[in-house]
């Protein structure tokens, strides 16, 4: 009996994929200037040099996620646990932007239905990765048995 192809899950975690090649990226090489309107503006001294040697660290991060991503979606059967980890990883952002709310004055540097906005899209993602990721994979022993 052959398998589902999973099409849909491949093509979603390759779009995936190029937008954290392209966000990490971004976080790479983005000079001050463009960090500062990413960020809605912000006044000056909310944004350090420490804040930008750490996104320039995550980009990184974000890149080794993005090539994670990629060699999923060539056989998300087999790699079931990066479509997992790709889900718990978009339930824990969804949380934290409403904890930093709770727990922090960002709401004065950002408008608070942004950050609610986000954690509802990425609960959305989160669903839908777990609808489209396979279900129960057909165990076969190793050689000739």
């Amino acid at each position: 009996m052959p398998e589902p192809p999973y099409r849909a899950l491949r093509i979603f975690l390759r779009v995936f994929s190029l937008l954290a090649v392209a966000g990490g990226l971004l976080m790479i090489f983005a000079g001050k200037p463009l960090i500062v309107r990413i960020f809605l503006r912000p006044p000056e001294g909310e944004v350090p040099t420490l804040l930008l040697s750490l996104l320039k660290e995550m980009g990184g991060m974000v890149l080794m996620l993005s090539v994670l991503l990629w060699l999923a979606s060539r056989n998300p059967v087999r790699n079931v646990a990066i479509v997992d980890g790709l889900i718990a990883g978009l339930c824990i952002l969804a949380v934290t932007p409403l904890l930093s709310l709770w727990m922090t004055d960002i709401r004065s540097i950002y408008p608070a239905y942004f950050l609610w906005g986000r954690s509802a899209v990425r609960l959305a993602l989160a669903a839908l990765l777990y609808w489209l990721r396979p279900r129960h994979v057909h165990w076969e022993p190793i050689g000739n048995f």
